[in-house]
């Protein structure tokens, strides 16, 4: 950043609207959530299977229930996923931070700081 960011703030400044409707989105397709998401819809699949014909598992494997357990240990760690971005969300100061320095450097690409 160069000395002229300073004379011209209005460049850069997202308003509230823009700053809520940012972290908002940036929070939806946080990667931690697509990860559980996925986890889950795997895992679900995985356990029906598991539960709809548990003797194919068991023949394949010596006796061991693969898709059942492979499916349960797969809704696990979704929710694990989910539990993450719950407890440690990106925090809001960050989201705003990035934008407004990529609207910065957008800015002086384009010639309007300095």
């Amino acid at each position: 950043m160069n000395e002229n960011s300073k004379e011209s703030p209005d460049l850069v400044q997202l308003s509230e609207a823009e700053k809520k409707r940012l972290i908002r989105s940036t929070r939806r397709t946080d990667l931690r959530r697509i990860i559980g998401a996925l986890f889950l819809i795997y895992g679900v699949l995985v356990t029906i299977m598991g539960i709809v014909d548990p003797a194919t598992d068991a023949a394949k494997t010596g006796g061991l229930h693969i898709n059942l357990w492979t499916g349960i240990s797969m809704l696990v760690a979704g929710g694990l996923f989910f539990l993450w971005d719950k407890l440690a969300p990106v925090p809001e100061e960050d989201i705003v931070a990035s934008a407004e320095s990529v609207e910065i450097k957008k800015a002086e690409g384009e010639g309007k700081l300095g």
